[in-house]
């Protein structure tokens, strides 16, 4: 039994030192599948491994994720971001797992720290993050959609950690501008999956719905009030996601183009000729 480890980077030298070295001591193979990082990631994954790959830069790991699959040698596969770790109890127990050779699939626990603390509910609590992150290569296939890309074969036998002590850990965001940055670049990429899946006329009922349905779920149901503070933002936040989503949609149906900003520009354009005719 051997075991490859998949990680897509872009400019990730704050990170994936520690994601390396959580890795180098139980995997045989270490793949980096790298978007043309301009900073130090990729001389400090030198230091780790010489199996280093390049994909175009799209603003998202998920359409890479296939490519790097590809160029895994090994039976059983570990896929990490780079802004993640796996403690030394945890990879004992894949290993445990893997050598049983009775399940095809593992879903693992994630522990996410936000903002500096852990967050143990709202949706990111341990249990309520798992992660399919270890497999044996032949169930797994990859789609290029964001946050809908991980395609497991119906046959494969799957296995659910439910103990929040055999968690991957996830150090995601690290203050509220890193939350909205990374906020604005995905809504723009859903909205633009949706359009191009012919998605319908969004209205502002819509809009209004999806910001309270998302809010409920994370402080309610998901009990984010127990996270306090930041349980209720980042529940705001995650309403702001859904809506803003949808508005992008809006927008992009309103001018029936993708680029809604090329759009509005070329229009801003021959109104400001209207009003320079002497």
């Amino acid at each position: 039994m051997k075991i490859s480890a998949l990680i897509n980077t872009l400019n990730e030298e704050n990170n994936i030192e520690d994601c390396l070295k959580s890795l180098v001591s139980w995997v045989d193979e270490i793949i980096i599948v790298d978007m043309y990082s301009d900073d130090r990631t990729i001389e400090i994954a030198k230091k780790y491994t010489d199996k280093i790959f390049y994909f175009e830069r799209v603003g998202y790991a998920d359409p890479a994720r296939a490519f790097a699959l590809d160029k895994a040698s090994n039976e059983w596969i570990i896929v990490l971001d780079a802004d993640e770790i796996i403690p030394k109890n945890l990879s004992e127990y894949l290993i445990s797992l893997a050598k049983g050779n009775e399940h095809d699939a593992i879903w693992i626990p994630r522990r996410n720290f936000m903002f500096g603390k852990e967050i143990k509910h709202t949706g990111w609590g341990a249990l309520q993050d798992k992660q399919m992150r270890f497999f044996r290569k032949h169930v797994m296939s990859y789609g290029s959609e964001v946050h809908n890309f991980v395609h497991i074969s119906e046959n494969a036998r799957i296995y659910i950690i439910d103990k929040v002590e055999f968690s991957i850990i996830h150090f995601n965001y690290t203050d509220i501008n890193h939350f909205i940055e990374k906020l604005n670049r995905y809504t723009t990429i859903e909205a633009k999956q949706l359009y191009r899946n012919n998605y319908k006329k969004i209205t502002n009922v819509d809009i209004i719905k999806e910001f309270i349905k998302e809010f409920f779920l994370r402080y309610f149901r998901n009990k984010g009030f127990k996270d306090g503070f930041y349980g209720l933002y980042l529940s705001i936040l995650m309403g702001v996601y859904k809506a803003t989503t949808l508005a992008k949609l809006r927008l992009m149906n309103d001018v029936n183009e993708i680029d809604s900003n090329s759009a509005i520009f070329s229009k801003y354009k021959k109104i400001a000729d209207k009003f320079l005719i002497k």
